[in-house]
């Protein structure tokens, strides 16, 4: 179901698919690599499927 997901950011709403090249990573020691929002910098993200989406509105 990966043509069926998106990646959001939490913090400012950004989407893109989740393998799409836009989303940056991080290294963060205790957790290890973490996706990080191109638009606010932020590493609060989820991936939800259409379906969470459809139910969401």
């Amino acid at each position: 179901m990966a043509a069926d997901a998106i990646h959001r950011c939490r913090q400012c709403g950004f989407e893109a698919p989740p393998n799409d090249d836009v989303w940056e990573s991080v290294q963060h020691p205790p957790l290890g690599e973490l996706t990080q929002c191109p638009g606010c910098g932020s590493t609060d993200t989820t991936t939800i499927t259409r379906s969470h989406r459809a139910r969401r509105r």
